[in-house]
């Protein structure tokens, strides 16, 4: 057995009719307990791999491979799926209307039919983890950007996930609230959580990540260690990259 949780192989997706090639043929493997950030000017298609991962896109070809099933098989449930992959993004789809403790225990009640009270008890000890606990019956509205954030990420954690994928989790908060999510993805990553991000934090891609992956116009360039890709670039669109954001 592989021991890649997910492996996609030969990934595109086209629009227009084959004009705009957001992926052009993308391979990569994901291993248990693996770091992966992605990293790359806007366009390259980052957003677009971590999407296909759980078929918020849905590829033009190519196969993922998850734990073993291809679930861009018609055949496949593909929600089954999507439990077991946590998803953070940049807007925290919050329901305003919803306490935060409801907000968390929401789907594990729908979709694992977990008891009320072990779900409640779950996230409460969620929050807890991440500084909140005191904010369980407050509405998002009376939350911080950050605080909002951190939310969004212990309610993907209710459904015990074995991959998170993080699409460009803190773009939309404001500086100063950027380290309090960082800092609890680093606290998952040094639990083994097996982690997919998108990000433009290029200091947390260096410290935290076990694979740097540079993407561009549809395609992986490089990849390799922090050290290797931010220490020793071999391409020079990547070279580029750097030259602008570091």
């Amino acid at each position: 057995m592989s021991d890649n949780i997910i492996q996609v192989n030969g990934l595109k997706k086209h629009y227009n009719g084959g004009e705009i090639r957001a992926l052009d043929g993308v391979e990569i493997g994901i291993k248990r307990g693996e770091v992966v950030v992605i990293v790359g000017p806007s366009g390259s298609g980052k957003s677009t791999l971590l999407r296909s991962l759980n078929l918020l896109e849905t590829p033009t070809e190519g196969a993922i491979i998850f734990d073993g099933v291809d679930i861009n098989d018609k055949k496949v449930n593909i929600n089954l799926h999507r439990q077991r992959m946590g998803m953070v993004f940049q807007h925290f789809n919050l329901f305003p209307h919803k306490t935060i403790l409801q907000n968390m225990t929401l789907a594990p009640l729908k979709l694992k039919k977990m008891p009320k009270a072990e779900a409640e008890a779950k996230a409460l000890e969620l929050l807890k983890r991440v500084g909140l606990e005191d904010r369980a019956n407050a509405y998002p509205s009376q939350l911080s950007g950050g605080q909002k954030q951190r939310v969004a990420i212990v309610r993907a954690l209710c459904m015990d996930p074995d991959v998170m994928l993080f699409d460009e989790p803190t773009s939309a908060l404001d500086p100063e609230m950027v380290g309090e999510v960082l800092d609890v993805m680093k606290d998952l990553a040094r639990g083994g959580m097996t982690m997919v991000v998108v990000t433009h934090e290029m200091g947390f891609a260096r410290e935290v990540g076990s694979r740097v992956v540079f993407m561009d116009e549809g395609r992986i360039l490089e990849e390799g260690s922090p050290d290797e890709v931010f220490g020793n670039p071999k391409c020079d669109r990547l070279k580029e990259f750097l030259a602008k954001v570091l």
